[in-house]
Parts: structure tokens; C-alpha cells; sequence
């Protein structure tokens, strides 16, 4: 495994965040945490599985980068 100087994650498990897959702005709820990143960005940057919607239907998006998330609406 590489050693990585990432930092901390700035994002934890629960919080409730804007983010931007593709560029199109969604809210959702972070549901898992990846340190590191994703298996095709390891090391790289750190990774979140978001909870949003997607045409009205609940929808997981996978690996979304760190950079991704614009911001945190609640934090639990």
C-alpha cells in the first residue's frame, strides 16, 4: 500500500452536503467514507458514497472526490 500525505477527511459519515457529480449540484447524505479514495483514485484524494436523488428516486452516487463536495448543510 502507498503512503499518502492526504490529511484528515473533511467530511464525516451522517453529514448532510451540496455536492457536484458531472457538475450538476445535488444534496445528499454521506453513507460511507473512503480513506485514500476509491481502488482508480487511491491515494490520490479521499472518496464519500452520497445518498441524493436522482429524477425523484433515491440514488447512491459512488466515489464522489473530496473536491466534489461544495459544502456541509448539517453535520451530525
Amino acid at each position: 500500500m502507498r503512503s499518502t500525505n492526504l490529511g484528515p477527511m473533511k467530511y464525516r459519515i451522517g453529514d448532510q452536503v451540496r455536492f457536484s457529480p458531472q457538475g450538476n449540484c445535488q444534496v445528499g447524505e454521506i453513507k460511507v467514507a473512503d480513506f485514500g479514495g476509491s481502488l482508480e483514485m487511491l491515494g490520490k484524494c479521499h472518496s464519500y458514497d452520497i445518498m441524493g436523488q436522482f429524477n425523484g428516486r433515491a440514488c447512491l452516487y459512488k466515489h464522489i472526490p473530496e473536491a466534489d463536495i461544495e459544502e456541509v448543510l448539517t453535520s451530525k
